[in-house]
């Protein structure tokens, strides 16, 4: 219960990680879009200003000047703090100073612009900074509320002073605004939180599903399609640093009496005590032990030559005694066999030859009938079987 409980644990951790590394992606986008439009809009107001509106004041176009002169450089500053502060651990930082600028700047221009020059078309362009804003920060909320609450606040304050409607229609207008920001927001981020989970549980189970494949389901091992992969890589290893490789080709028997006298469970259970001997013979986190057959194991041994392979084979066989000794010469009057034949890889050898050499030492183990009532350690001779 507790292991299945950590288990959960480590899966919700991993998923909120993966959850946060999705969400600053999305924040990034979300910048990009953010700074564009305010560019965009700027751009736009300058072109009204300067070429279109011929009745504007020479000192609207200087305030604008200025205005825009003053945000450049303090979204410069924030730019070259931004390049000396690892701001992806700290990206909410970015989101909320990135909010307070743009939305915080476009506050204050709305009513210069309304009140020295009576550009109406600002109106149009606020709403529009209002709806990308909830693109750009719908995934952090308190940037997102930062960036238009200004705003909101700056259209009432306007509306209540310089604009002809009642102010009774004007607080309904920026409360239906509001309730819409928030309904619109809440809904994307509810979309975003499920398509990003659905998103996190599909790769988990692929990534389980293939390990699942690589697994034996009785042993807990690695089965024989792991170890043949592993097998490659070693021999890889082994000839780039010209160093020993050996592997062990293990038969524990009397699995197929057992199976018979006892039934499949019972040999199952038989079959779990003999892996939990098989490991507790292997110290080293790189040897790769697996089942590649119904009682047959196989084990890699990488920077091991034939002697230490021995050492490592007759410990196994200790092992595999303590653990399921007891258990067989309760049930049966044939003694437990731990057989083990020990294949030494050569730097001229390659994994096709390799793969035929584990394929007879399987057979010598299978076809080697007077010492299957006895523990054995043997060598594979790759002439015997040319």
């Amino acid at each position: 219960m507790n292991q299945e409980m950590i288990r959960k644990i480590d899966q919700r951790n991993d998923g909120q990680r993966y959850f946060e590394q999705q969400q600053f992606q999305r924040q990034e986008q979300g910048w990009k879009l953010i700074i564009g439009t305010s560019v965009l809009l700027l751009a736009l107001v300058a072109v009204e200003l300067f070429w279109l509106v011929p009745t504007v004041t020479s000192a609207s176009k200087s305030a604008f000047s200025g205005f825009v002169a003053v945000i450049g450089i303090i979204s410069f500053v924030l730019w070259l703090v931004a390049q000396a502060v690892p701001f992806k651990v700290r990206w909410q930082s970015v989101s909320v100073a990135l909010a307070c600028l743009l939305g915080g700047g476009w506050a204050l221009l709305f009513p210069l612009l309304i009140q020295q020059s009576h550009f109406f078309s600002v109106y149009a362009y606020s709403d529009l900074f209002i709806f990308l804003s909830v693109i750009a920060f719908f995934s952090y909320r308190p940037a997102l509320y930062l960036a238009v609450l200004p705003i909101l606040c700056s259209l009432l304050v306007t509306d209540m002073y310089f604009g002809d409607t009642n102010n009774a229609v004007t607080f309904l207008s920026m409360g239906s605004r509001l309730i819409i920001i928030i309904v619109v927001r809440e809904c994307l981020y509810h979309w975003f939180h499920a398509s990003v989970w659905h998103e996190f549980e599909e790769k988990r189970l692929r990534k389980e599903l293939a390990s699942v494949a690589l697994i034996d389901l009785v042993t807990g091992l690695q089965n024989d399609k792991h170890f043949e992969l592993m097998l490659d890589r070693e021999m890889m290893a082994a000839r780039r640093h010209n160093s020993d490789l050996t592997v062990m080709m293990i038969n524990i028997e009397p699995m197929n009496l057992y199976a018979m006298t006892c039934g499949h469970q019972a040999c199952d259970d038989l079959l779990k005590r003999a892996t939990k001997g098989l490991r507790r013979g292997v110290y080293r986190p790189r040897d790769f032990i697996a089942r590649v057959g119904s009682s047959e194991f196989a084990l890699l041994l990488p920077d091991t030559d034939a002697s230490g392979a021995e050492i490592v084979a007759e410990r196994m066989q200790r092992h595999v005694h303590r653990c399921c000794d007891m258990l067989v010469k309760g049930e049966l009057e044939q003694p437990m066999a731990v057989m083990i034949t020990i294949v030494e890889w050569a730097p001229n050898v390659n994994v096709r030859t390799m793969r035929r050499y584990m394929r007879d030492a399987r057979s010598q183990l299978n076809l080697d009938e007077p010492q299957k009532c006895a523990d054995s350690v043997s060598y594979y001779d790759p002439v015997k079987y040319r």
